[in-house]
């Protein structure tokens, strides 16, 4: 079964990061600007279970339309040191129809969230370096086993920061109902 294996780090900025991993010589790959939805019916079984659909759209600089959308569905998280859960995703043309059909299935939009990323990769892991509205920056690194996710971590300066195992949607929405804002909805400029 796929699996999602990461670990997520909050950092204070993206300049001495990202210098670090020039200086080894990696290219970055972006940045992404993505506009995230997470589908759920109306009891919420889904997030009830610690699962999540999401319809992301990815757009570059400047480009008003996405060039990737993917359809994600994460299962229930295992106890770990790091976040680890069942992940399934695939590619899908068109995010508008796509979202009729999930309506149509009894689906509806319960969450929505934009972020910029910029991605590297080091050997068989992921490394990313997200900015979130309201929340800031984080670094997560992604891969094949829990020991590579950490020691990569370490490698890059950051293991000894506390490991983040709570979803960005989870971390938005209690900053938000803290702020007494809107807690479905964490956008730019908003």
């Amino acid at each position: 079964m796929p699996e999602e294996i990461e670990a997520k780090v909050r950092v204070a900025g993206p300049e001495t990061f990202g210098r670090r991993l020039a200086a080894r010589g990696l290219a970055a790959e972006g940045p992404v600007f993505e506009v995230n939805r997470l589908f759920d019916d109306a009891a919420g079984r889904l997030r009830h279970a610690g699962a999540a659909l999401r319809v992301r759209e990815e757009f570059r600089p400047g480009q008003a339309a996405a060039f990737r959308v993917l359809l994600t569905y994460k299962g229930p998280r295992a106890e770990s040191r790091v976040k680890r859960r069942p992940e399934f995703e695939t590619v899908v043309a068109d995010a508008a129809p796509l979202g009729e059909i999930l309506h149509a299935l009894g689906l509806a939009e319960t969450f929505r969230y934009e972020k910029r990323r910029t991605t590297w990769h080091v050997g068989a892991c992921e490394v990313v370096l997200d900015e979130l509205p309201h929340l800031g920056w984080f670094v997560e690194v992604e891969g094949p086993t829990e020991d590579a996710v950490l020691a990569l971590l370490a490698d890059l300066g950051l293991g000894g920061e506390p490991v983040i195992k709570e979803s960005y949607i989870d971390l938005l929405a209690r900053h938000l109902t803290g702020l007494g804002r809107d807690p479905t909805r964490a956008v730019f400029g908003d």
